[in-house]
């Protein structure tokens, strides 16, 4: 019964980033920066303190052609079609990691390609795009 209910409020909370549908949550994406794989922006409005340590925020990264590259070297030819990804990002502002609960790939044509759930912390690199986003959700 505990994973009825477990899978039915993923479904709900993560279902329409898998569908697509997040024009109709009115996310105004705020850009954070850009390197050379790409552009990245995240939902202010979407930032949830969990905890005294943990933040939650909405993250979508929308690559370059070099950021497609990286990801057709590491994932093969699937990833080809590669525009962006949508991602729920926790970060532990004490001691400086990150977890992205969900990642979502969407092709060109707007098709979800490629979701992955990944629940394990890591602690970022520092001066990269995390740390960058670390700056302003844990400040």
């Amino acid at each position: 019964m505990k994973t009825f209910f477990y899978k039915i409020t993923i479904f709900l909370v993560l279902g329409p980033l898998i569908l697509g549908v997040t024009e109709g949550w009115g996310v105004d994406w705020e850009y954070y920066g850009t390197n050379e794989e790409g552009s990245y922006f995240y939902d202010a409005e979407s930032i949830k303190h969990l905890s005294q340590n943990i933040v939650r925020v909405f993250v979508q990264s929308v690559y370059s052609e070099k950021g497609v590259s990286h990801w057709v070297e590491g994932g093969g030819k699937e990833f080809d079609n590669l525009d962006f990804t949508l991602i729920w990002s926790e970060f532990n502002c004490a001691d400086r990691s990150i977890r992205h609960l969900q990642i979502v790939f969407y092709s060109k044509n707007g098709k979800v390609f490629y979701p992955i759930n990944n629940k394990g912390w890591h602690f970022f690199i520092p001066d990269s795009m995390s740390e960058t986003l670390y700056n302003v959700v844990c400040k």
